[in-house]
């Protein structure tokens, strides 16, 4: 079941275990040092089953657009993966099959605020908390 209140613009306000989950998944050290600095927005339009999803940093602007239900090639740092994404019990969930593994990203709005879990398949789990802008 759709939940849209994920939908809207949101600033990153803070981090958990970023710096581990970019390790895991193969980027340098720099860029992690760098990726762990920004402060990236993500905005997510959800129209019925289609959703689109941005997340512009001063680094790169990323823009995935899929079906609820469907899979979608998915690109994160230069890599292609298949996807799929579905509603699980009123969050966004989004599975990456890709070289490194499933990663599974869920997103839901808790206490006013967009928590962004990422899980790896070596174990680490991932939150980035984003505040509502605009």
């Amino acid at each position: 079941m759709a939940d849209d209140s994920i939908a809207g613009k949101w600033k990153l306000d803070r981090s958990e275990n970023f710096e581990e989950f970019l390790e895991e998944m193969g980027a340098p050290w720099i860029a992690r040092k760098a990726a762990a600095k920004s402060s990236p927005t993500q905005e997510i339009i959800i129209n019925g089953d289609q959703i689109e999803i941005k997340i512009s940093s001063i680094m790169s602007t990323n823009i995935m657009k899929f079906t609820i239900g469907t899979e979608f090639e998915s690109e994160w740092a230069k890599n292609k993966s298949k996807a799929i994404a579905n509603w699980e019990d009123g969050k966004l969930v989004l599975k990456e099959n890709g070289a490194n593994g499933e990663i599974v990203t869920t997103r839901h709005v808790e206490g006013g605020e967009l928590m962004m879990i990422l899980n790896t398949p070596k174990g680490v789990v991932c939150k980035r908390i984003f505040k509502k802008s605009e």
